[in-house]
Parts: structure tokens; C-alpha cells; sequence
């Protein structure tokens, strides 16, 4: 071979003799049948990039057979696998030096049955576009094939490298005979099945474009054929909507900017509109021969075997975003591993796509209508109710087993071996089960809806989708009513409430409780009475109308009382038992958790909710030792029944004990491994609980950057799990730590937003908390005006909600600010307001500090002899209730005191206790503040000895 005259001069083998053969130098764009690429793309710059890197020529061996490589565009029909074989072939084309040989473009039209090219009739057009005589052409594939490679390696030896395009084919026995055999030319392809030739190539499995790509195409074609085209600019929203419409679907996107081009004075609007109709929208999207959407789909249904069509048409029934095997197979009753075969054939055809995971399948939205379509022309033979039916019951069953996992302590029916199992089947069939919800009654299968919606209860609950939860209790409760079912009404109602509460919408779910209790009380439903009265009583609960649930709890277990259901009775007086220590009447509740102990026995073995109201009414009487132990009791319970989200509560509560007693190693310990526990269950929201927890004990503990990661980690996980108010109680515990880390500018940003969102999400006694933190991390800036405002915000709130003690530790914050401020009398004032309240709610912890405050108070003021006698006051209340942490505090006030009366021996015994609390509590800063007193008065003894040497290590 030589090159001679620009061209190409080739001796070669044809049928037996040789010829010789003078071809151009290169093939143009125009003979070569490259079409035109379009101005307006936009998307798959990655993928373009990357494939140019492929067809780059090595600069190490040039010329000669360097650079070739196979790459397979696959997709759905419409995708734009076309467009950006063309888009590559633009730019590889304009590079110098890459492919001077030229392209050679051919659609073999793989998925048209009149004019799909044979490997014959493709080998014989590549020769004519590459010029070879008509008398050479040989008249067999081998020797087309031999002839066509021969010439391409020609080129490539003599540095003219072609790019070669094989376009739209089926199959890769359709074009296996075309692929180049030097190892220098490369070859783009592009198909709507998945080819493969184990021959090294690369394939591009194109997805749908996003939204905003989508909108990026309607402006790029819009501006093409008028510069001054601006209405996706004027209306960016309805831009979107069309882009979303057409699915990311290029050829739909299209065809929809044609139908706008061609009438430059019509609103996106108009054509949002109108795609909007999930009935016409192919109609619309098809109107225009050479761009129809429909057309381009048919194409590759029509090459389905009849198994496989109808597996597709029967896909199109679930309404869900993507549907499982098992799923697939109940719909056509067969087999699951012989439908996933079939699937897997559709998939390669890409005429349905892999779902999130593996053994997952989705449709296009719009293959969904054109396969929806198939089916209603079919139905008489289908029968695709018969179909729906089989999908229904397999959700239907599915989701009961599931829901007898979650809420069974042990073994449970059913087809899960695991709870594991069950969430993680629930979390990926969510989206299904929720539209079958709203969609099985408008087939006639009201039953499928309710069902659903039952047995979905716990686990929407559970993963805090409560969104979901409203919408589908909504639906049950309308279809019951609809069809006159009072006792399926009231349940119903029952359920919806609870996902109202869920959502702090708690007017509402009490209207919805009220409902249900009517409903109850006219049937002569005493049971279900009851059941509705404690539904009420718990969201009284919540809006911290105490007495209101207390009366509500209390009819409820005197109606369980009368219909000698135990179980009832002792679970209302339980509940009761959490209204009463709100109310801080402790006393009062270890009376009924006596009274539960004698209907239900010793709770030892087997009432973990027994222990764990137990726990916290002894917590609240601050007898943690006992409280300690029934904790710890109720998570082993838990723990043998295998029952995670119990025994992480237990822990948490277990966890907020320790740390009352400053054991905060160990409370600690009981935070890590709740939040763990909920980790491995996948419970992000549970587990967020569980790291606000953990970062209040780190915050004890002085471990300030811990606490900060901590009460991060649970507000990013509050507002995933879309769980506002959680959100807003983190916010404020994230808060106090940056506080207390120093960052109070940070500390205020924070609070304010816990404020807001707690208000917006209607606590509130939230917003209170979170307003009187603020408070306190204003008075750290120095912003004191601010601070007493947010300090009396929070009081007023208080007030309203009547939670005396909350108010009162206001007033002794307060009285901290008026002393930073110099307000000294003041001060005194507002301590003393806040004692006065204590005494009167017989919160003897909360007069301590009211006494340790008004000690440091006096001190500033130089009223010593007061100041002793409120820091004895305050040191002998603390250590009545045991808190040796504020005894200790007490104490060191007491001994600056002393020091200033000169009463030194005094200063030295008291400093010297409150110097070995702190080091029995670990706290060394507090501990040497005090040693620093006790040196002080030592050292102003008789004598000036140092007392510190004799205490005890």
C-alpha cells in the first residue's frame, strides 16, 4: 500500500485475485453519511469528555494502528444515545491530527422490521461510502467484512485513522462483521439493548436527563431558532414542569420545544397544561411524525417475545416508583427466579431500568403510559384485574408479617427472620405500599386500602414518615365512612389521631379522638371508650394539659376496671403514672405504680413498661439507686425479647439517672449503646434521641467538642427524618455546649432557631426552655437588655403551660443577670422570687440553688453573714437530696464567706469538704478553685500551715 496523489493506494484480496484499489484521503462528514448534530444540546458532559479521551490518538506512535477502542451506547429509545454519538463525533472530528481518514456513519435501523440492514447490506454501503468500485465489492458477508477491514487498516497505517459510527443496532450479531480487526480504529455504537462482544468494549448506560438539564434543552432550542426567545426565563417555573413531564426523556423534551417553537407566542404554561394529562400526554408528545415519542417505543415492544410483552404491560399496573422480582412474579403468577429472567431481558432492552437495588425494576414515566396503553388494548385477553389482585394480597400479606415482627417481643408469624428483615423490606416497598393505599379502592378494592393502612401503623410510626402516615389514615377513615362501617370508622379515627399527634397537630387529633369516642359511646363500646380516652389523655399530654389527661387516664382505667381487663387498667394507670411525674407528684405516682404492682405481680420478670415509669417517678423523687435498678432491669427485659428500640429507651433513661449521680463514665456507656442500637435497626430518628442524650452527658463531662458532634449528629439526623421538633430540642441542647465551649455568639444562633422552630411545631413549654437558654447565652455576650427579655418570654410561656418549677428556674436566671450586671438587689429579688415558688411546689433541689444564687448574690454585695447563712442553707438542702455537685458548689461559696468573717477555721473545714466532693466527682477545675480557698484560710491560721497536705488522696 502507498499513499499517491493526497489518496490511498491499496493492493487487496478480493474473491480469489488481487486488485488494485486508489481511495480518497479521507472520508468527509458528507459522504461518510454523518447527519448533523444538534446546536441546542445540553447534559452528558462527563460522559463526552470521557469518551473523547477514548478516541484520542496515542502521541507516542503516530502514525500507525494506535487508538482503537469499541464503545456502546445503550439506552432507552429517545434517550439521546444518537445525539451524543454525534456530539462526540463533532468534536473528536475537529481535533487535529485525530481522525484525518475521516467518519463513517451508518444506522443499521436495528428496531425497524422494513428497513433493518443485514450485515450484508451494511458491509456493502460502508464500501460504497469508503469509494470502493462497484466491480470490487465482494458479493459474500466474509469477503465484504475481510475487504472493509482491510481498507480501514490501510488507513490507520498510513496515519488517516476513520472513526466509525454503527447506529440504532439490535444486536451484536447484527454488527459483529463490522467491527474494525486492527486495533487502531475505534468504533462508537449505539442500541437500545445492552451488546456485548468481549472484545474490551465500553458501555455507556444512558439514564434520563435531570430536571434542570431538561429546562437547559428547552432554552438552548427555544434560543436556537429565535435569539430572542425569553419565556423560559418569564417562566422558569413552568420550564421545570415540562421538563419534568417529559421525564428527562430527550426526544420528549424535543418534541415538546418543537410544539413551542412553532408557536413563539404561547406560554409554557399553556403546554404544562396540557402534558398534565397523564391520558394524552404520549398523544401530545407524538403529534409530529419525525419526533414521536410513541413511535420510538413501539419500536422496541414490538421486537418483545409474547412473554415478555406481557410482563411488560403488567408492570405498568403497580404504582409505585419501582417494584420488586417477587412483586413482578405475583402479578403473572409464576415463578420469581423464571420473571426475573424475564426482566433481565427487558432490562437489556432498556425498556425497563434497575431499580435503587439490586432485584428492583422501574419504568420510565412515560414507557409506564405507552405500556399502560398495551395493556388496556389487551386487557379482554390479559386480565390485569386478576393481576392487581395477586400484587394486592402479596402487600397485603407481606406488610401484615412485617408489622407482626415489629411488634412482637420474640418469634413472630410470617416470613421475616428478623426484625432487621422486616424494616428493611418496609423501607424499600414504602412508596408501593402508600400509593396502593390511596389507589386499591378506586379499583374496587376498598378493603386493600384499609388493610394496608393498618398494618402500616407501626412502621410509618416507627420511621417517623408521617407524612405518609396522615395521608393513608385519612383515606381509611373516609373509605370507612363511606361505606358505613362505624367500628372500622372509629378505628380509623383512632389512627388518625395518633398520626396528627405524631405531627403535633394536637387539636386536630383530639377533634379526630373525640370522633371515635362518639362513635364507641353510641355502638355501646365501652372497651373501645376507653381506648379512645387514653388516645385524648396522651395528646393532653403532650400540650401539657395534665389535668385534663389525668382525668381522661384515670375514666380509662376505671372503664378497663369495670370490663376486668387488666392489661388495659394497668397500661392507663402506667400512662398516668408519666402525666403525674410532669406534675412532679411523685408520691402520688408510686401509689398507682403500686396499684399496677397489685393487678399485674412483681414487674421483675417481665413488665419492662412497669419498671420504666417506676424508674422515672423514683428519678423524680430523686431516689436514683432504685431508679438505677429498674432501668436496668427493663433493658434487660428488652434485651431477651429482642426488642432494640425498648432497651435502647431503657438505656437512655438508664443513661439521664447515672449522670444525676455523676457517674458519667457509665451514663456514657448507657447513651453509646442506645444509639447504637437504634443504628443497627437503621432508626436514624431514634438515634438522633439517643445522641442528644449522649451529647448533654458529654457536655457534664467537660468534653465540649464531643457534645457538640453530638448534638450536630442529632440535628442533621432530626431534620432528615423531618422531625422539626426534634429538631429544635437539639438545636437548643447544641446550644448550651457551643455555650459552654466558649462560642456563645454561635450559642445564640442556635437557641433562637430552637425557639422558632418549637413554636412552629406548637410546644410551647419547648420554646420556653429554648428561650431561657438564650437568655443565658445572651448574658455570656454581654447582651444583658436582650437576655432578660428572653428570660421573660420564657417565664410567660411557663406560665401558660403551669409548669411552676421551669418558671422558677427562670427567676434564678434572672437573678444571675441582674448580678453580672451589678443589679445586686435585684438580684436577691429574683432569687428570692424563685425559692418562694420552689417551696410552694415542695421542690426542695430547686431551693437549694435559689439559695446557692442568692449566696453568691450577697457575696458581691458584701453581706457576709447572709451569704453563710444561704450557702448552709443551700449546702444542707443539696445534700438531702443528694446532689453532692451542688453541695460542693454551695460549700465553696460558703467558705468565701467565711474567709471574708475572718472565720478561717470555719473557711478551712468547709473548703476542705467541697475540695474532696469535687475530686470524688472528678471535676479537677471546680476541685482546685476550691483548694485555692482552703490554701487562702490556711495560710491565714495561726501558724500558716497549708491544710491541703492532710487531706486525704
Amino acid at each position: 500500500m502507498n499513499q499517491i496523489n493526497g489518496g490511498i493506494y491499496l493492493s487487496a484480496v478480493v474473491q480469489g485475485r488481487t486488485v488494485h484499489l486508489h481511495l480518497p484521503p479521507a472520508v468527509t462528514p458528507a459522504t461518510g453519511g454523518l447527519p448533523p448534530a444538534t446546536p441546542a444540546f445540553a447534559g452528558r458532559g462527563d460522559q463526552l469528555r470521557e469518551i473523547l479521551t477514548r478516541l484520542a490518538p496515542d502521541p507516542r506512535d503516530v502514525p500507525g494502528p494506535t487508538g482503537g477502542s469499541i464503545t456502546v451506547l445503550a439506552g432507552l429509545g429517545g434517550v439521546g444515545k444518537s445525539e451524543l454519538a454525534l456530539q462526540v463525533a463533532c468534536r473528536a472530528l475537529a481535533k487535529p491530527g485525530w481522525f484525518p481518514g475521516g467518519v463513517l456513519f451508518l444506522d443499521m435501523f436495528g428496531y425497524d422490521e422494513e428497513r433493518r440492514l443485514t450485515p450484508e447490506a451494511a458491509l456493502d454501503a460502508l464500501l460504497r461510502r469508503l469509494a470502493v468500485p462497484l466491480e470490487h465489492l465482494p458479493t459474500d458477508r466474509q469477503g465484504r467484512s475481510a475487504l472493509y477491514r482491510t481498507i480501514l487498516k490501510g488507513y490507520a497505517e498510513q496515519g488517516r485513522r476513520v472513526l466509525v459510527i454503527l447506529d440504532n443496532a439490535s444486536s451484536s450479531e447484527q454488527v459483529r462483521s463490522l467491527l474494525p480487526s486492527d486495533g487502531a480504529t475505534p468504533v462508537l455504537l449505539t442500541s437500545r439493548h445492552t451488546l456485548t462482544f468481549h472484545l474490551g468494549e465500553r458501555l455507556y448506560d444512558l439514564d434520563i436527563l435531570e430536571p434542570h438539564l431538561g429546562v437547559e434543552v428547552i432554552r438552548n432550542v427555544l434560543r436556537q431558532a429565535d435569539p430572542a426567545d425569553a419565556r423560559v426565563a418569564t417562566e422558569p417555573a413552568q420550564a421545570l414542569r415540562i421538563s419534568e413531564l417529559c421525564a428527562g426523556l430527550p426526544l420528549a423534551l424535543r418534541v415538546a420545544t418543537a410544539l413551542l417553537a412553532e408557536a413563539p407566542a404561547r406560554p409554557l404554561a399553556d403546554l404544562a397544561r396540557m402534558l398534565e394529562d397523564t391520558r394524552r400526554r404520549l398523544d401530545r408528545l407524538s403529534r409530529r411524525a419525525d419526533l414521536a415519542v410513541r413511535a420510538a417505543f413501539e419500536l422496541s415492544y414490538r421486537a418483545l417475545a409474547p412473554e415478555h410483552a406481557r410482563l411488560f404491560r403488567f408492570l405498568s399496573l403497580g404504582q409505585g416508583p419501582d417494584m420488586s422480582t417477587v412483586a413482578a412474579a405475583r402479578l403473572l403468577d409464576e415463578d420469581p427466579d423464571d420473571v426475573q429472567d424475564l426482566l433481565g431481558d427487558l432490562a437489556r432492552a432498556h425498556l425497563v431500568g434497575h431499580g435503587a437495588a439490586y432485584g428492583r425494576w422501574r419504568l420510565h414515566d412515560l414507557v409506564r403510559l405507552f405500556a399502560h396503553e398495551q395493556g388496556r388494548a389487551r386487557a379482554e385477553e390479559d386480565r390485569p384485574m386478576e393481576a392487581l389482585g395477586r400484587l394486592f394480597e402479596h402487600y397485603r400479606l407481606t406488610t401484615e408479617a412485617a408489622d407482626a415482627r415489629l411488634g412482637s417481643d420474640g418469634d413472630a408469624p410470617g416470613g421475616f427472620p428478623d426484625l432487621v428483615a422486616a424494616l428493611e423490606w418496609l423501607d424499600a416497598e414504602r412508596p408501593n405500599l402508600v400509593a396502593t393505599v390511596q389507589t386499591a379502592h378506586a379499583v374496587g378494592r376498598p378493603d386493600v386500602s384499609v388493610h394496608l393502612d393498618f398494618a402500616l401503623t407501626r412502621y410509618l410510626d416507627r420511621r417517623r414518615h408521617i407524612d405518609d402516615w396522615i395521608s393513608t389514615s385519612t383515606t381509611a377513615v373516609g373509605l370507612c365512612h363511606q361505606h358505613d362501617a362505624d367500628e372500622g370508622t372509629a378505628a380509623a379515627l383512632n389512627n388518625y389521631g395518633l398520626a396528627l399527634a405524631a405531627a403535633r397537630r394536637f387539636d386536630e387529633a383530639v377533634k379526630a379522638h373525640n370522633l371515635a369516642l362518639g362513635i364507641k359511646r353510641e355502638r355501646g363500646d365501652p372497651h373501645g371508650m376507653a381506648e379512645s380516652l387514653s388516645n385524648m389523655a396522651g395528646n393532653w399530654y403532650e400540650t401539657r394539659r395534665f389535668e385534663d389527661a389525668v382525668r381522661a387516664y384515670t375514666a380509662a382505667a376505671r372503664i378497663f376496671g369495670e370490663l376486668d381487663d387488666d392489661d388495659g387498667r394497668a397500661r392507663a394507670l402506667i400512662n398516668l403514672v408519666a402525666v403525674l411525674v410532669e406534675l412532679r407528684s411523685f408520691d402520688e405516682a408510686l401509689a398507682v405504680l403500686a396499684e399496677v404492682t397489685g393487678i399485674k405481680g412483681d414487674p421483675a420478670d417481665d413488665d419492662a413498661v412497669l419498671l420504666m415509669n417506676r424508674g422515672k417517678s423514683l428519678s423524680g423523687v430523686r431516689e436514683f439507686d432504685r431508679a438505677v435498678d429498674d432501668f436496668s432491669r427493663a433493658a434487660r427485659i428488652y434485651r431477651r425479647n429482642a426488642d432494640q428500640h425498648g432497651e435502647a429507651s431503657a438505656l437512655t433513661n438508664l443513661g439521664n439517672t447515672l449522670l444525676h449521680e455523676w457517674r458519667i463514665d457509665d451514663a456514657l456507656d448507657a447513651h453509646t449503646r442506645a444509639a447504637e442500637l437504634l443504628h443497627a435497626v437503621g432508626d436514624r430518628h431514634g438515634e438522633a434521641v439517643a445522641r442528644n442524650s449522649m451529647g448533654l452527658c458529654l457536655m457534664r463531662a467537660h468534653r465540649l467538642q464531643e457534645a457538640i458532634e453530638a448534638h450536630t449528629r442529632g440535628v442533621e439526623a432530626f431534620r432528615d427524618t423531618h422531625d422539626r421538633h426534634g429538631e429544635g430540642l437539639a438545636r437548643t441542647n447544641l446550644g448550651m455546649s457551643l455555650a459552654a465551649d466558649g462560642r456563645a455568639d454561635e450559642a445564640v444562633i442556635e437557641h433562637a432557631l430552637a425557639a422558632e422552630l418549637l413554636q412552629e411545631t406548637s410546644d410551647p413549654h419547648g420554646a420556653g426552655i429554648a428561650l431561657n437558654n438564650l437568655g443565658c447565652a445572651l448574658r455570656r455576650t454581654g447582651e444583658f437588655g436582650r437576655a432578660i427579655e428572653a428570660h421573660d418570654a420564657a417565664a410567660e410561656l411557663f406560665r401558660q403551660t403551669g409548669d411552676r418549677k421551669s418558671e422558677a428556674d427562670v427567676h434564678n436566671n434572672v437573678g444571675t443577670a441582674r448580678r453580672e450586671m451589678g443589679q445586686f438587689e435585684e438580684a436577691v429579688a429574683a432569687h428570692a422570687e424563685a425559692a418562694a415558688i420552689y417551696r410552694e411546689i415542695s421542690e426542695r433541689h430547686g431551693e437549694a440553688e435559689a439559695a446557692e444564687k442568692t449566696a453568691a448574690a450577697l457575696l458581691a454585695m458584701n453581706r457576709f453573714e447572709e451569704a453563710d447563712r444561704a450557702g448552709a442553707k443551700a449546702a444542707e438542702i443539696f445534700q438531702g437530696t443528694g446532689d453532692r455537685y451542688g453541695e460542693a458548689v454551695a460549700l465553696a461559696n460558703r467558705a468565701l464567706a467565711l474567709v471574708e468573717l475572718r472565720r478561717f477555721d470555719e473557711a478551712v473545714a468547709v473548703s476542705g469538704k467541697a475540695v474532696l466532693l469535687f475530686r470524688a466527682l472528678d471535676s479537677p477545675r471546680e476541685e482546685n478553685a476550691a483548694l485555692r480557698i482552703l490554701i487562702h484560710a490556711g495560710n491565714e491560721l495561726d501558724g500558716g500551715q497549708d491544710p491541703s497536705a492532710s487531706l486525704s488522696q
